[in-house]
């Protein structure tokens, strides 16, 4: 189904005069009590399962039931961001040894009954400490609003889905203010296709990017098809501010996004694969400057001519039983053609992936690899844009030390993941990347964040291909129901790209993470 889970939510304020930034709100409470209980661990987007339980439910009028649902994470975050950038070969200082902290409080109310759902979700945003001359993921936030304490309440979610319409089973309706997950229609049932369709095909190119304080939501709707062995979905938004801006209240109304998908999901007719077909149409018309290989003088120019994009595309995965485990396989691949502020947009991304997990051994070992690439523009000075644009994804699920995306990128990896309980989990990754047009940017990023804000950086090559080697580690603990705790820790080698454009050879990234939800 098109999503609408209540927990990843994000609100926008009751009212504009309930956004003050430079104010400690109630979340700011409820990050301090959390971060004494935990010494916080991170979770980043393990959002996707419902809730337990709750037991704040309660009947409601002509046999509906009412839900109060409530999330709160509370996160430390540090960053060692490689060093001072280099400009004309001398290093410019920055703030990039530098520590921050974030909380993210939901609050929402969810009334089922037949054939409808609705759901509204208040969110409030903290995040304390950022740098005030930083590089790296706490510039980010301090580009979208320049203040070292920043406070946002806003409306995140508020929906109606009408269910089985016209009285067709299946059929459904989303509209308002919602959470979209692309790639998560057609529900996977098998546990390792469910893992691989949520976290190495979902969100790639549209996601909610709830790794961030803020997250990102979606103004519009949605209209699909569920039966058991396909989805079939259509849509159309315009994202709201969010991701790496505090204040998520507002829409985007220059940026539209829309789309339609045929999802075929794993059943008894099917077999033990999933794949799908999928359109996507993308414009931004923001008079704001584009972020590309091209000379300034030409991009400053173009600026108010905006970009029309269609990407073309699909993806297959398949388990089998072999052995003593099962072995998975996924392939995906993207087209794009289009305007580029005039250019041509021409670009691709692929991905192949396999792995084996053991059953029968000791903390169920799964052991993947592959490798995953994005098109970069090979000539500033023509009139074709070649590099794959990524529209508004949750980039951080690929990239989990965000100094890079999929655009422009090829990431060779290996990963190994462990679940000695079901109470804890853990994940060791490799990997190795480089750009694929050195006449081209090495981007990061996630998309639109405000008006104002292009939502993607990028940062020259100085003509070499060897971004870095990255290896990092996640550990999950949930010791009770309603209570997690998550740790992260990225270490980066940087290669002759890093070497070109900072003063440090080496980063850190991590963060310790608190999370409680009822």
């Amino acid at each position: 189904m098109a999503q609408t889970n209540s927990n990843q939510t994000t609100a926008s304020p009751v009212s504009s005069g309930a956004i003050d930034r430079r104010s400690k709100s109630v979340g700011t409470a409820l990050f301090s009590t959390l971060l004494a209980l935990s010494q916080a661990t991170w979770g980043a987007d393990r959002q996707t399962e419902p809730p337990s339980a709750s037991p704040t439910e309660w009947a409601g009028p002509a046999d509906t039931k009412i839900t109060l649902e409530a999330f709160d994470r509370a996160r430390g975050e540090f960053a060692d961001w490689f060093g001072n950038p280099l400009v004309k070969g001398k290093p410019l200082p920055k703030d990039y040894n530098y520590s921050f902290v974030g909380n993210k409080f939901q609050l929402g109310l969810r009334m089922t009954g037949q054939p409808f759902e609705a759901f509204a979700q208040f969110q409030d945003t903290y995040i304390g400490g950022l740098p005030t001359n930083g590089v790296g993921i706490g510039a980010a936030y301090y580009a979208s609003t320049p203040l070292s304490t920043q406070n946002g309440a806003f409306l995140r979610q508020g929906w109606l889905r009408l269910k089985d319409m016209f009285g067709v089973d299946g059929l459904y309706l989303n509209g308002g203010r919602q959470l979209f997950y692309d790639g998560q229609q057609g529900p996977a049932r098998h546990k390792n296709l469910r893992w691989i369709q949520d976290y190495r095909i979902a969100q790639r190119l549209i996601g909610p990017f709830e790794y961030t304080h803020a997250g990102r939501s979606f103004d519009g709707g949605s209209i699909g098809y569920l039966t058991d062995d396909l989805e079939a979905v259509g849509f159309g938004f315009m994202p709201t501010f969010g991701g790496f801006e505090s204040n998520g209240m507002p829409t985007i109304g220059k940026v539209n996004v829309a789309g339609a998908s045929l999802s075929l999901r794993d059943s008894e007719n099917v077999g033990n694969t999933i794949g799908r077909l999928s359109w996507y149409y993308y414009s931004d018309d923001r008079d704001i400057l584009f972020v590309d290989n091209r000379p300034l003088a030409a991009r400053e120019k173009a600026v108010g001519r905006g970009s029309a994009i269609h990407t073309i595309g699909g993806h297959l995965a398949h388990v089998e039983e072999i052995g003593p485990g099962v072995a998975d396989g996924t392939v995906y691949a993207f087209g794009q053609v289009g305007n580029w502020q005039g250019q041509n947009q021409r670009a691709w991304a692929f991905g192949v992936e396999a792995g084996y997990q053991f059953k029968e051994v000791w903390a169920a070992p799964w052991l993947r690899a592959g490798i995953n690439s994005g098109s970069g523009d090979d000539n500033p000075n023509d009139d074709t844009h070649g590099t794959f644009f990524q529209m508004l994804p949750t980039a951080w699920l690929y990239a989990q030390f965000p100094f890079y995306n999929m655009m422009n990128n090829q990431d060779v990896f290996v990963q190994g993941m462990l679940t000695p309980d079901p109470k804890l989990s853990l994940r060791l990754d490799f990997h190795a990347l480089r750009v694929n047009a050195p006449q081209d940017f090495v981007y990061s990023g996630s998309g639109a964040t405000n008006d104002t804000v292009f939502g993607y950086v990028g940062t020259p090559t100085g003509g070499a291909s060897n971004l870095a080697y990255l290896t990092h580690m996640m550990i999950n603990i949930k010791p009770i129901d309603h209570l997690a705790f998550n740790l992260f820790y990225g270490h980066a080698f940087g290669q002759s790209i890093i070497n070109n454009q900072y003063d440090g050879k080496q980063g850190n990234y991590g963060f310790l993470e608190a999370i409680v939800s009822f």
